[in-house]
């Protein structure tokens, strides 16, 4: 193998340049810290859309809606301040999946409910519309977990 293949970046070697996943992780970052905010203004609210959903344990939903916006906000913030940025894009990235296979379950079922997205500040309807943002945030926040990149072999 050549030397310049060897020492190719993992983002290059994917035609994904360095400044892309930066931007991408501050994007999806400021997503979720404004997620986070709205849901933390008002967790009672939040813990009623969780039930919505029909899928959390009885129970459950009020620690839910405590604890969710504060792993989104440190999530947030790791992606905007560039500290642990991988760290922070795994766990955006795990919760999007999460978060899309829910809007699809409950689009599947027909729900008629609110995503709870963010909170006080607003959400959408669960559908195809936000199933759609929700693939679109999921592929941003995969790309913002790639390696800026590899060290040489």
């Amino acid at each position: 193998m050549s030397t310049e293949a060897r020492t190719m970046t993992a983002p290059a070697a994917a035609g994904i340049r360095p400044v892309v996943i930066r931007l991408a992780r501050i994007a999806i970052g400021v997503v979720f810290l404004v997620a986070a905010y709205g849901k933390a203004m008002d967790p009672g609210s939040f813990a009623i859309q969780i039930k919505n959903f029909r899928m959390a344990p009885a129970g459950s939903e009020n620690l839910l809606a405590m604890v969710i916006p504060w792993i989104e906000l440190v999530a947030g913030v790791s992606l905007v301040a560039g500290i642990k940025p991988r760290a922070g894009a795994a766990i955006v990235l795990a919760m999007m999946v999460f978060f899309t296979f829910a809007v699809g379950l409950a689009w599947g079922r027909g729900l008629n409910i609110d995503c709870g997205c963010f909170g006080t500040l607003g959400g959408a309807a669960v559908g195809m519309k936000k199933f759609a943002e929700n693939v679109g945030l999921t592929v941003l926040a995969a790309i913002a977990f790639l390696p800026l990149s590899r060290s040489p072999r």
